[in-house]
């Protein structure tokens, strides 16, 4: 028994205009860093696939050493003169990237590849010979310039995010008041022949191939980052100088990532299950009266060994405490429509169900929703297994 509803654990909401600058600021500082860690080196390094090698002369070199609030990072300080088209230049650039990290060990190779005095190849840029590189290949390195992307997504991400909840709180409340025979808040999906006790064919809330593009972002999301420390570890390894504590901190997150990328390879396999294909009369369901639901697998069901469909009504209630913000469910209602694992009734049926009475009807609002919906699972045995989620309306019944 439910004493305090969902709806009265709200509490103030954060101004979606803020929220927008807020991811604002996420997207330009993303937009700003990737710029410069990633998409202009690898820009001058198309470039510089037309630009002329010359001989340079190496007037000095070392690692260079640069302070940081926790640790050190160490950069390839290289200096050199060269001559192109008569006239005598110089310049301190090792490559594209610039900068200093980790790694004082890599660093020192590099720089004794260059001792002073030593004449060595570099490319110049022939419209503006004032700009060479001694190497002008991609690094390891360039990979940090994928961190930087993550904020610009998230910042894309959460501008579009933010604008939609605002459009679609005002379009919510646009809506509120409606016919009694209609759901509250809700657009009533158009049904097969346009007349209200028409047949809807369902759709799910996402698709198979959208699942599968929001679980490969996801892995690439946390790989990338989780990579880039991997990558740290793995050279002090290598090179005799093991960090044991980052190590030991960098392990659940490693096997959160080999996580995600079981998640991504099950849901590829999940592509070549049959399709489920529901259609519901009346497409729109009214508290007290009967509905008729209709299941197609194809003609063999496609290896299903059983085929489950609930109807489940929920709350769903957002709130704010502090800073953050909490959605809550709260399951009411649960009513089984098909439970088999009979090989003549998986490939297509039907089925007739009653609403009970005193159902709640569906509701939207800016920061409360009672859903209906049709919860699909198909058990195959020896592949991973189908779930969906189809919405279902819901209208207040007749003495309403």
């Amino acid at each position: 028994m439910v004493t305090q509803p969902l709806s009265s654990r709200r509490g103030g909401s954060f101004p979606s205009g803020c929220l927008v600058l807020f991811f604002a600021v996420f997207f330009l500082v993303g937009l700003a860093a990737f710029y410069f860690a990633a998409l202009r080196p690898v820009m001058e390094y198309l470039a510089s696939r037309s630009w002329q090698e010359t001989t340079c002369t190496v007037l000095s070199s070392q690692v260079g050493t640069h302070s940081g609030s926790e640790s050190a990072t160490y950069s390839v300080d290289v200096v050199y003169t060269y001559n192109f088209e008569g006239r005598a230049y110089q310049s301190d650039r090792y490559g594209f990237l610039g900068g200093s990290s980790s790694g004082r060990e890599g660093k020192e190779e590099i720089v004794a590849r260059y001792p002073p005095g030593a004449r060595v190849s570099c490319w110049v840029d022939p419209v503006h010979p004032e700009q060479a590189v001694l190497s002008r290949e991609p690094s390891a390195e360039w990979l940090i310039g994928l961190v930087p992307f993550v904020f610009l997504l998230l910042g894309g991400a959460g501008i579009v995010w933010s604008v939609r909840k605002r459009w679609g709180a005002r379009a919510a409340a646009t809506a509120l008041p409606m016919a009694p025979a209609e759901a509250f808040g809700v657009q009533a999906p158009a049904v097969l022949g346009g007349a209200a006790g028409g047949s809807l064919e369902l759709k799910p809330y996402a698709t198979p191939w959208a699942k599968l593009l929001g679980l490969i972002l996801l892995a690439l999301f946390w790989n990338g980052i989780v990579s880039v420390f991997v990558w740290q570890v793995a050279k002090g390894w290598r090179t005799g100088g093991p960090d044991g504590c980052l190590t030991l901190f960098l392990i659940p997150f490693v096997l959160i990532g080999l996580g995600l990328i079981f998640a991504v390879g099950r849901q590829f396999l999940i592509l070549f299950n049959p399709r489920l294909h529901l259609t519901l009369t009346p497409g729109t369901l009214a508290a007290g009266e009967s509905g008729y639901l209709q299941w197609s697998l194809g003609s063999r069901g496609g290896g299903v060994k059983r085929l489950t469909i609930i109807l489940e009504g929920r709350e769903e209630a957002r709130y704010q405490r502090g800073t953050n913000t909490y959605t809550d469910k709260l399951v009411f209602a649960t009513l089984t429509l098909v439970d088999t694992g009979q090989e003549l009734e998986i490939p297509s049926g039907s089925t007739s169900f009653a609403l009970p009475a005193d159902s709640m009807p569906s509701f939207t609002a800016p920061h409360n929703k009672i859903r209906w919906a049709l919860k699909a699972h198909c058990d195959i045995a020896g592949w991973p297994d189908s779930d969906d989620e189809y919405e279902v309306l819901v209208r207040p019944g007749r003495g309403a």
